[in-house]
């Protein structure tokens, strides 16, 4: 062919791949309509790695460009489809800006891409050109160097040359308490507070995690180039604690402060070292450490050992109310100590008068038996019986004391001996409510 008919031809073919390109795409406005920008992307030069080398990384590079959103990025085997149909074929390198523009007009795309993968030492560098068909020029060109090895360039390498050029948003994810695990899209980022660069528009899944507290779930949607700003609250975690042991119906108290009910019971905890204490009327008290520093389940046991009757009574013999208290009655203990206690000062204080009032009566005696005249004998006399009659009224208070503070002792004792708490029972039975339907009642009740 003259080489003057060249240009006619190369014309013609690329008017005919034109119309046929514009007569496959859907009208602007129709559904289906691409709204994505057209770009195909040529092998890249290699320099001082193989051919096959540079192959396996551009087709990296084109992967990378799809998964951005932003392109829809013409096929390699559909660019070569093209390039046999119209009976061309690329000879030596194509990255400079003239070739990609004659390319891309061929291909009937609106960006070209292309470049050179190098190696100096143990560096690669990747320089990668955009360039605007329609008007022939370069419309961003970016450099990246990379240290390490060629399946660093692969995995991550391409993926950070796409992102230098693709239009992208980043974000910051930030939470309250600090230091949880970001997955981003279902991959592991980092932790808050962490920056996120360079994702593709479009909404994203977040994931945040901390043990202790509960999984945050959601959504974030990058609609412009700029930087994003995701503040998150983690909500504390409880986790169900199985606590029971032996004799059921025990109280159980974890920090002194909560009261989940009597064994077997569940306690809905935080991360934390908790002090839990059972106890039971007629049974020693116990107690444990319960640490709670992971994801799982957790069950405390915690038995009692029953106390002895006899030794009940025995300590209320030799001090009222103690023996209640032994036998972790200590309301009815405190209140039999303290009105014994009660009834010893009101004896104590009866005594007392007593004394005085029979010392007032000796006086009283000898004021008679050393009276001189009759009129002094008769006063005397009087004011002796008189203080005899008090002495009396004194002496009864002073019975009446003793009486009611011995049989308090005496009373105590007994309830120690014949209330010594048995084993307490807890009965879960349906019952009907006010309006027939059926509720679940716990009783508690202690076999005397």
């Amino acid at each position: 062919m003259p080489a003057s008919s060249k240009p006619i031809v190369i014309a013609a073919l690329l008017a005919a791949l034109a119309a046929a390109a514009a007569l496959a795409q859907p009208a602007p406005g129709a559904p289906g309509a691409a709204e994505k920008t057209a770009v195909a992307v040529l092998q890249f030069e290699p320099r001082s790695i193989s051919q096959a080398e540079a192959v396996i990384l551009s087709d990296r590079l084109r992967a990378e460009l799809v998964n951005t959103g932003h392109y829809n990025v013409l096929e390699r085997e559909q660019m070569d489809k093209i390039l046999r149909e119209q009976k061309l074929q690329l000879t030596g390198a194509c990255s400079d800006a003239s070739c990609l523009v004659k390319v891309g007009q061929l291909m009937a795309v609106t960006k070209m891409m292309g470049g050179t993968i190098s190696k100096i030492g143990n560096t690669y560098t990747v320089q990668a050109r955009v360039i605007d068909v329609e008007r022939g020029v370069i419309e961003t060109e970016v450099s990246q160097d990379f240290t390490g090895t060629i399946e660093d360039v692969q995995q991550w390498g391409m993926k950070a040359v796409v992102w230098k050029i693709v239009p992208s948003a980043s974000l910051f994810v930030s939470s309250i308490p600090p230091d949880a695990e970001i997955y981003w899209d279902d991959r592991k980022v980092g932790r808050t507070n962490f920056k996120i660069e360079n994702q593709s528009f479009g909404a994203h899944k977040l994931v945040l995690y901390k043990p202790g507290y509960e999984e945050y779930q959601g959504t974030v949607t990058l609609k412009e180039v700029r930087d994003y700003d995701v503040k998150v609250r983690l909500n504390i975690k409880l986790y169900p604690v199985a606590i029971g042991g032996t004799p059921p119906g025990a109280t159980v108290t974890v920090n002194d402060t909560i009261h989940p009910g009597v064994t077997p019971c569940v306690a809905r905890l935080p991360f934390g070292t908790y002090s839990v204490k059972v106890s039971a009327k007629g049974y020693h008290r116990n107690s444990g450490l319960l640490a709670i520093d992971r994801d799982q389940d957790y069950r405390l046991t915690i038995d009692l050992k029953r106390r002895s009757r006899a030794k009940a009574a025995i300590l209320s013999l030799l001090f009222p109310g103690s023996g209640q208290r032994y036998s972790n009655r200590t309301v009815v203990g405190t209140a039999y100590m303290l009105s014994w206690l009660g009834g010893l000062a009101w004896t104590g204080i009866m005594t007392g008068d007593y004394m005085t009032s029979r010392s007032d009566v000796d006086d009283a005696r000898d004021d008679y038996e050393q009276a001189t005249t009759a009129d002094a004998a008769r006063t005397a006399f009087d004011e002796w019986q008189g203080q005899h009659d008090e002495l009396v009224g004194r002496q009864q208070d002073l019975r009446t004391a003793a009486m009611v503070t011995g049989g308090l002792w005496a009373l105590q004792f007994i309830d120690a001996m014949a209330f010594f708490p048995g084993k307490p029972r807890v009965a879960v039975a349906p019952q009907a409510g006010d309006r027939g339907e059926l509720r679940t009642a716990v009783s508690l009740t202690y076999n005397w």
